[in-house]
């Protein structure tokens, strides 16, 4: 039976590719407002860094050491550019996304049969594209270790290119100042073990310069932040590092998932391309060199963070280039009866996924997901029901037309829905009210509500704190009084114009602190003011 028809038959499929990725990343950047939780966070502190420090991260005007700096530098470097804003805090994330593709792209050219084929199936997977376009570290944490790993692989097959092996500690070296220590911990345990499976050793000599190579680079900011930011080694070591992998970070701002979290997520981010995954994982045995490579480099990140006692959706991201270039290897020998039962499992899926949807507790959110189901279905059943020889040509399309609909239909909520995960529109309410001397408190939680620090360009205040986010800054910076008790801010809201904005379900247990008043409702939040001279009510 003839083997699918190249990818790359027709001279005009590349530019077709590259401009729909090109769009579909890059597009949807300056449309959606900042999301309340990690974006909010990381492009505030970015803006604060560029208006203070650039070396010291800063979140509320204080020290805040949970990561490094290479992604705040590169929102510095966007917001120069660009000017302060969404689509500037963003970009580095959707660049570093197109930059791994190109990485992978052009290690498959010599190793794989459809070169374009991991490419396609990296960029049009859900968790790939999601945090594509996101203001956070892990999209720039995975050009890196994507780097690392591919390079530390040529180098493997072709010893006598030491450079390949600068390159990859060079590129460790960037990882660990985008998100920390597993910068060099996962890269050094999967090459561990990729090396005694393979029984293969590295020369002492260029293994001791790719040691110096990692040093000089990572090393002079974590030493300038050791010797100008007290506390530095113990937040950023002890506490962000090993508290937080063995659960003992206190006070604790995390909750540790089920054991079966992250084989969901790391299942769940490759979709669509899932079915494709078990196939080839159960087609390919025996299973060679870059097999393995790649199957242990997956495998690294889901044992480590399954071990974790703290873990996120996004922790997965790194390990999708190594399932796409696994796929991308077994999928142009996936043909006939193979490939029909593959596409119809898919459709299952979706079906699935689209009655499921009807269970989702946020009601808003159950028609795009519908949607973005049946959009997967249509797309592939048009590739089940084409003719066979044009497969190869097919099926890209369909994934990135689906790929399409999902981004429209994600975009399309986020602008319908605005309020219900970004607190921009309450910011703006508020603004009209406030006076150089008010202040804004947050109930309980600083992150949940964490644009509005972003677009208030004010100190957030928080009462009766739960979580950590601001605890190390206001240790070493006790005079900011960001975190206070519920009395003090009753004694606060009796002489000095306050807000509050949080949750409207805790609305009325406002009232124990002062006289209010709404003056926004966004949403499931509330901004309310209080009315100088009332006395609080005893409840």
């Amino acid at each position: 039976m003839p083997r699918m028809p190249s990818l790359l038959m027709r001279r005009w499929w590349p530019a077709v590719l590259i401009f729909a990725v090109l769009v579909l990343t890059l597009v949807p950047l300056a449309l959606r407002p900042l999301f309340n939780l990690n974006e909010g966070l990381y492009a505030e502190a970015a803006r604060e860094m560029l208006a203070h420090n650039p070396l010291i991260p800063r979140l509320d005007g204080m020290p805040y050491l949970e990561k490094p700096p290479i992604f705040y530098w590169l929102v510095m470097l966007s917001y120069k550019i660009f000017g302060i804003g969404k689509f500037a805090a963003r970009l580095p994330s959707a660049l570093a996304a197109l930059g791994t593709l190109l990485v992978v792209t052009r290690f498959a050219k010599d190793r794989l049969p459809e070169p374009a084929w991991p490419a396609v199936i990296l960029c049009s997977s859900i968790g790939f594209y999601m945090m594509s376009q996101l203001a956070m570290f892990d999209m720039t944490f995975t050009l890196f270790h994507t780097i690392t790993l591919l390079t530390f692989y040529a180098y493997i097959e072709r010893p006598e290119r030491s450079s390949r092996l600068m390159l990859a500690a060079g590129a460790a070296a960037l990882a660990c100042l985008t998100k920390g220590l597993i910068g060099i911990v996962l890269p050094g345990f999967i090459v561990i073990v990729f090396l005694a499976l393979e029984r293969r050793t590295i020369p002492w000599r260029p293994f001791l310069v790719a040691w110096l190579i990692f040093l000089i680079i990572a090393l002079p900011w974590h030493i300038w932040m050791a010797l100008h930011v007290p506390g530095f080694f113990d937040r950023y070591i002890i506490q962000e590092h090993f508290d937080r992998f063995l659960g003992t970070l206190k006070p604790m701002d995390y909750r540790r998932p089920p054991v079966y979290y992250n084989l969901e997520h790391l299942v769940f981010g490759v979709f669509p391309w899932t079915p494709f995954f078990l196939a080839a994982l159960i087609r390919r045995r025996p299973f060679d060199r870059l097999d393995r490579f790649l199957l242990i480099w997956a495998g690294a990140y889901l044992l480590f963070f399954t071990l974790s006692k703290t873990s996120s959706a996004y922790y997965m991201l790194p390990a999708f280039p190594a399932l796409a270039l696994f796929v991308g290897r077994a999928l142009p020998d996936l043909e006939g009866r193979s490939l029909t039962r593959l596409l119809g499992a898919f459709a299952f899926l979706c079906l699935v996924a689209a009655i499921g949807a009807l269970r989702v507790p946020h009601p808003p959110m159950r028609p795009y997901l519908i949607g973005a189901a049946l959009a997967y279905l249509g797309f592939f059943v048009v590739a089940l029901k084409a003719p066979r020889p044009r497969w190869g040509r097919i099926l890209p399309f369909a994934a990135l037309a689906s790929q399409a609909g999902f981004a429209a239909l994600f975009l399309a909520f986020s602008i319908a829905h605005p309020n219900h995960y970004a607190s921009k529109n309450l910011a703006r309410a508020v603004l009209p009210h406030l006076t150089p001397r008010s202040y804004v408190f947050v109930a309980h939680h600083y992150e949940d509500l964490s644009s509005l620090d972003f677009y208030l360009h004010r100190p957030i205040y928080v009462f009766d704190p739960r979580q950590g986010d601001l605890y190390y800054g206001i240790r070493h910076n006790p005079k900011a009084h960001r975190l206070i008790t519920g009395h003090a801010l009753t004694d606060l809201a009796k002489r000095r114009r306050v807000f509050i904005v949080g949750p409207t379900s805790d609305e009325r247990s406002w009232a124990r602190y002062g006289h209010f008043h709404v003056i926004a409702s966004k949403g499931p939040d509330v901004a309310v003011e209080n009315d100088l001279g009332h006395t609080p009510s005893k409840r």
